[in-house]
């Protein structure tokens, strides 16, 4: 397969990987490890004790891009294999690896998972970012839910006709402003905490930092009107694994420019 490989990295917090693998696996014999005030185990945030995942997508954005957040947020090391060809993805699926002949697709704890929202519920619960209990994990699932509602639009603005676009745009804001961004707003003031849920980091507000990040991109004064989300955005960002993900040269994918949306389509299309 004709591909590209990236790795990334973050400071590991223990003398030796070995013995770091050695003190996950015994917690995880014992029991749940003690959180920290960003919601992770002191165990989670140390990466790849069982190998690296390896991400498999094309260089761009993407519906791997949140992906890449959630696990950057937990501190997880994590490999890509870039496509670069419509004969990459081929091979992908002729060799079994795409249950549904379609991408992204991570591997991970010896598995080969595909379908977006599976990949991120899985590292969302492996790393303490799912709740607390039933009731948080359906409450931070609804979140989610209305983020991937608008991250879909946001998702396919580059790619679709130039003369659809203006009118995307402008239905993107109106649903940002008006629908989405209002009803987290709403969420952070009812409880005045410093998260959605449980006031402790979960996946979701990384999702929608993410988003808010795009969005911004699209219409730079989208956040005028929500003190609180402008918070939750810099709370979010300040948090070391996140803001180390946000410097320049991390995995993080730039705005999908006109060589990029070539060669997705090319790939996919």
């Amino acid at each position: 397969m004709r591909e590209v490989h990236s790795t990334y990295n973050v400071k590991i917090t223990r003398d030796s990987i070995t013995e770091e693998a050695q003190q996950q696996l015994k917690a995880e014999e014992s029991g749940p490890a003690q959180r920290t005030s960003t919601g992770l185990s002191e165990n989670q945030t140390i990466a790849g004790m069982a190998g690296k995942p390896v991400l498999h997508y094309f260089d761009g954005r993407g519906r791997m891009e949140s992906i890449r957040w959630l696990l950057a947020a937990a501190g997880v090391e994590f490999e890509e294999k870039f496509l670069k060809t419509r004969d990459d993805l081929e091979r992908l699926r002729n060799d079994g690896s795409l249950m549904f002949q379609q991408a992204p697709m991570v591997e991970i704890d010896g598995m080969k998972l595909v379908q977006t929202r599976a990949i991120l519920n899985y590292i969302a619960t492996k790393y303490n970012l799912s709740g607390k209990d039933m009731k948080e994990r359906a409450i931070i699932d609804m979140y989610t839910e209305g983020v991937m509602d608008l991250d879909e639009m946001v998702l396919c603005h580059p790619y679709i006709p130039k003369e659809e676009k203006e009118g995307n745009l402008a239905k993107i804001k109106d649903k940002a402003r008006n629908r989405y961004f209002p009803a987290y707003e709403k969420v952070l003031k009812s409880h005045g905490q410093d998260y959605l849920v449980g006031n402790r980091l979960s996946s979701v507000d990384i999702y929608l930092v993410k988003l808010l990040y795009h969005v911004e991109e699209l219409d730079p004064s989208a956040l005028t009107n929500f003190p609180l989300l402008k918070a939750l955005r810099t709370r979010v960002s300040n948090l070391p694994n996140v803001k180390k993900f946000l410097q320049p040269g991390s995995p993080r994918k730039p705005l999908e420019d006109e060589k990029c949306v070539e060669t997705a389509m090319k790939i996919f299309h």
